[in-house]
């Protein structure tokens, strides 16, 4: 009884999602976006918005990009392309994750966010949202467990650099 306690004890102080997490195959598709102004600029000569990309990283390396479009504001992706929305990922845990999202600029200086996740998946099915920015901004996605799909690791996009 004595050794359950101590047992019990010991694996409180261990996060219970940790002891339960196992690599895992995902299906994310971005589904929406709210960029505010003051997070992200608009063209110095035109006053439009500059493009808006979001980048996944794992352990450093690029695995997933996104353009997201110039849109400011409140904006669904229904009627667009979703190829570059939409990707098959892997989870490991022993893995950090960093996101980036930062618009394209070329003359002025760049504005963008970037947040890490050292345990964790960025884009667990009960979130909707990740919040970026300092005013709000956000993007929304879905994100499915593929169960039945055996993991397979993330494909490193900028090996070749």
């Amino acid at each position: 009884m004595r050794k359950t306690l101590v047992l019990i004890a010991c694996i409180s102080f261990f996060s219970c999602d940790q002891l339960l997490q196992r690599k895992q195959m995902y299906s994310v598709e971005i589904t929406s976006c709210l960029f505010d102004d003051d997070d992200f600029n608009r063209s110095e000569f035109t006053g439009a918005p500059l493009p808006i990309r979001m980048e996944l990283y794992e352990e450093g390396y690029l695995i997933w990009e996104v353009n997201l479009g110039k849109h400011r504001g409140a904006f669904r992706y229904d009627n667009s392309k979703v190829e570059d929305r939409i990707a098959l990922i892997a989870y490991n845990p022993t893995f950090k994750y960093r996101i980036e999202v930062h618009d394209q600029a070329f003359i002025s200086k760049e504005k963008g966010y970037s947040r890490t996740w050292a345990k964790g998946f960025p884009f667990k099915p009960s979130l909707e949202r990740l919040s970026i920015g300092e005013h709000g901004s956000s993007v929304g996605f879905k994100s499915v467990t593929l169960k039945s799909m055996d993991y397979q690791p993330n494909k490193r996009l900028d090996e070749d650099k």
